[in-house]
C-alpha cells in the first residue's frame, strides 16, 4: 500500500517523474487481497504489484529506504553511505484477527494512515529536491570542520541550559578569526502544528502564558500554533500528533511538513519543524494542557482569512505562526490536492 500511495502522491506533482519507487520485504508474503481491495476503494490500483524480496541491487540504487514495520526497521540491511533511512511505524493489518468486518476496518484505517504519511513524505522530498537544486548554484560554504572549539563549559542549568564556548573559525578572506567567547542557549528540537479544518476553512490555534513577552506592549498570552519539545527517541510526526491531542483534545491527520528553521542560531541551538494537519474545528474548544507541566491552554477557532489579517496587522507576531500562516497562503491549493 505504501508504494501505491507514494506513486499516487507523486502523480499529482508538476513533474510526476521526479521520483521512482519500488517496494520489497525481507521475506515475500504474497499480494494481500484485502490490501488490493481497500486501495481500489480509494481509487488506487495495486493489483499488478508483486511481493518481492529486497536485493542488494535495490539498496544500492536507493536514495531513501523507508521501513513500515518494526521487524524491517530492526533488521534493515546495512545501507551505503549517502542512503537515508526513514521508519514509519504502521500497524500491520495482515495480523488483524476477528470478524471479517473488523479485519476490513483495520485495513481501511491503516490505509488512511499510509496515504497521509506518503503524501507528507512526497511533499517533503519535493521541497528538499528543489532546495538542493538552488544550493547547487550557490557558492561553496564553510562546514563544521571550519570551526575549532577550544573549550566548552556549563554556565547555567535549570529550566533552560546555557553553555560558554571559546572558539575560532575560518574567515572568508582566508586565515582564522581571533579567539571568540560565545554563550549558547541549549534547547531541544521543537515541533509546531498549524491545524486547519479544510471543510470550514477555519484554523484551530491556542493561547497560553509566555514569560518572554511579559514586558512587551502585547499581551503575554499570544495566539499561537500548537507546539512542543521533542523527546530524544520520538519521531517528529509523533510529537505533532501528541501535542495536538494534549493542547486541543483533537485528533490530527494528514500531516504535511512545512519547513525546518533555526529559531535564533546566533545564540540558541533550537531547531523548529513545522507541520500542517487536518482537524475537525467543530469539536474544538475549551481549556487543555498537562497539569504536571502547569499548562493552561485556551483553544481558539478562527477563520483562515482572519488569522492572515492578524499577521498583516502585526497582532500575530510570533515566528512559528507567521511562518506557518504565510506558507498556508502560498500553498493552500497544493495542500487541498494533497488532502483529497
Amino acid at each position: 500500500m505504501a508504494e501505491g500511495w507514494a506513486r499516487s502522491s507523486a502523480a499529482q506533482l508538476s513533474d510526476p517523474d521526479a521520483f521512482s519507487f519500488s517496494s520489497a520485504g525481507l521475506e515475500a508474503h504474497g499480494l494481500n487481497p484485502c490490501a488490493v481491495a481497500v486501495m481500489a476503494q480509494s481509487g488506487v490500483d495495486i493489483s499488478a504489484h508483486t511481493s518481492d524480496v529486497l536485493t542488494d541491487e535495490m539498496l544500492a540504487a536507493a536514495d531513501l529506504v523507508v521501513s513500515v514495520c518494526s521487524h524491517a526497521d530492526t533488521n534493515c540491511p546495512l545501507l551505503r553511505a549517502g542512503t537515508a533511512k526513514r521508519h514509519l511505524p504502521f500497524t500491520d493489518p495482515a495480523q488483524a484477527t476477528g470478524p471479517e468486518a473488523d479485519i476490513s476496518a483495520c485495513f481501511q484505517s491503516v490505509c488512511g494512515e499510509i496515504r497521509d504519511a506518503m503524501a507528507a513524505l512526497i511533499h517533503e522530498l519535493r521541497a528538499n529536491q528543489q532546495m538542493s537544486v538552488r544550493q547547487d548554484s550557490d557558492e561553496q560554504l564553510f562546514q563544521q570542520s571550519a570551526v575549532e572549539i577550544q573549550s566548552q563549559s556549563s554556565v547555567y542549568q535549570g529550566f533552560l541550559k546555557v553553555e560558554r564556548l571559546h572558539l575560532k573559525h575560518q574567515l572568508f578572506e582566508g586565515g582564522w578569526s581571533a579567539r571568540l567567547e560565545r554563550e549558547l542557549l541549549i534547547k531541544e528540537q521543537a515541533v509546531g502544528v498549524l491545524l486547519l479544518d479544510p471543510d470550514t476553512d477555519r484554523l484551530v490555534m491556542v493561547r497560553q502564558f509566555r514569560v518572554g513577552m511579559l514586558w512587551q506592549p502585547e499581551s503575554p498570552w499570544p495566539l499561537e500554533l500548537v507546539a512542543g519539545m521533542v523527546d530524544k527517541e520520538e519521531a517528529l510526526e509523533a510529537v505533532a500528533l501528541r501535542e495536538t491531542l494534549e493542547e486541543t483534545g483533537l485528533t490530527a491527520s494528514g500531516l504535511v511538513k512545512i519547513c525546518e528553521y533555526f529559531n535564533s542560531p546566533g545564540a540558541s541551538t533550537e531547531k523548529v519543524t513545522l507541520f500542517c494537519a487536518k482537524v475537525d474545528a467543530e469539536a474544538a474548544g475549551g481549556i487543555h494542557g498537562l497539569e504536571q507541566e502547569h499548562e493552561d491552554i485556551k483553544v481558539v477557532v478562527l477563520p483562515r482569512e482572519q488569522a492572515l489579517q492578524r499577521v498583516r496587522s502585526g497582532e500575530i507576531n510570533n515566528a512559528m505562526s507567521v511562518i506557518a500562516l504565510q506558507w498556508l497562503e502560498l500553498n493552500q491549493k497544493t495542500l487541498q490536492k494533497t488532502w483529497t
